[in-house]
């Protein structure tokens, strides 16, 4: 798996042992509530989205970027694959739980309910290099290479 360099001193490689789930590095509770810090450094996009059920996101891979992603309410599976692999690999995600996607590994998002994720990544979504970075993938499990 690549580690990026821009979380090398957030993340440890034991906190990525149960990799797509990652061990999420940082909370604090007093007896206000607490704080949950899903990432540190530097940053592209953070994004609160919103999806339906049995909606699909992502069919793709990215040649650069990278993704956290937070689940806060619902649940999907998430299935993915290195390029170059020919197996896909899935698992089902639950509120509370962050999962990573490094660059080069396509994966898809399939909402099992209604469900809201904090998404994080390198590159900033309003950016040209966003889109050419992103390689869509319109049949999932047919692009295996």
């Amino acid at each position: 798996m690549t580690f990026p360099p821009e979380l090398l001193s957030y993340f440890s490689p034991g906190d990525f042992e149960n990799y797509p789930i990652i061990k999420i590095p940082q909370t604090f509770t007093d007896n206000r509530g607490s704080i949950i810090n899903l990432a540190d450094g530097v940053l592209g996009d953070v994004a609160l989205i919103q999806s339906k059920q049995n909606s699909i996101r992502a069919n793709h891979y990215h040649q650069e970027d990278w993704h956290l992603c937070y689940l806060i309410e619902g649940k999907f599976k998430y299935e993915w694959y290195r390029i170059g692999d020919t197996k896909v690999s899935a698992t089902t995600i639950l509120p509370g739980q962050l999962i990573f996607t490094p660059k080069l590994v396509a994966h898809r998002l399939q909402f099992l309910e209604p469900s809201k994720f904090i998404t994080i990544s390198k590159l900033s979504r309003i950016s040209e290099k966003y889109e050419s970075d992103t390689i869509r993938l319109p049949d999932f499990n047919n692009s295996l290479n």
